[in-house]
């Protein structure tokens, strides 16, 4: 098991942040190659189930707590294709704080392997980490945009 815990200050309200990151099925406006969607469109709170596919595989997922504009927490598992078995467990907890002109967003998340992937737990929890630094820089972005602001693609 490793922890990851990162840190970021948006330039928006606890408000918006937390909108932003409990609309799991608007990921895919704000964060590249996501393809997290809410099971039965249901509106996120404590218990609601999400899938989040990715290249490795498909992760199932359930809110285990959300306290509107201060915390939420997520949490998913997968067994990654051709793994002989193996699992990837995920917990993520979004900790908002007002801070002067915007929101201080604590993340820390809990990385857990088992079966064969467990050989391959460094490499696993680097993947993990450097995907946790790019949600959070494209939450920024997201969020700091302003209305007509036209971002070049490459």
């Amino acid at each position: 098991m490793t922890d990851s815990i990162l840190m970021i200050q948006i330039n928006a309200s606890p408000e918006r942040v937390y909108a932003t990151l409990a609309d799991l099925n608007g990921y895919r406006d704000w964060l590249s190659r996501s393809r997290t969607t809410a099971e039965r469109n249901q509106p996120v709170g404590t218990g609601a189930s999400y899938i989040d596919a990715s290249l490795i595989g498909t992760a199932q997922g359930v809110v285990l707590q959300c306290e509107p504009d201060r915390l939420l927490v997520f949490h998913q598992a997968a067994a990654p294709r051709r793994s002989g078995g193996s699992r990837i467990a995920i917990t993520s907890r979004y900790e908002l704080m007002p801070i002067d002109g915007g929101t201080r967003v604590l993340r820390t998340g809990t990385i857990l392997t088992s079966g064969l992937i467990t050989a391959a737990h460094v490499m696993v929890v680097a993947a993990v980490k450097s995907e946790n630094r790019r949600t959070l820089r494209a939450l920024k972005d997201f969020l700091e945009r302003l209305p007509g602001d036209v971002r070049q693609i490459e």
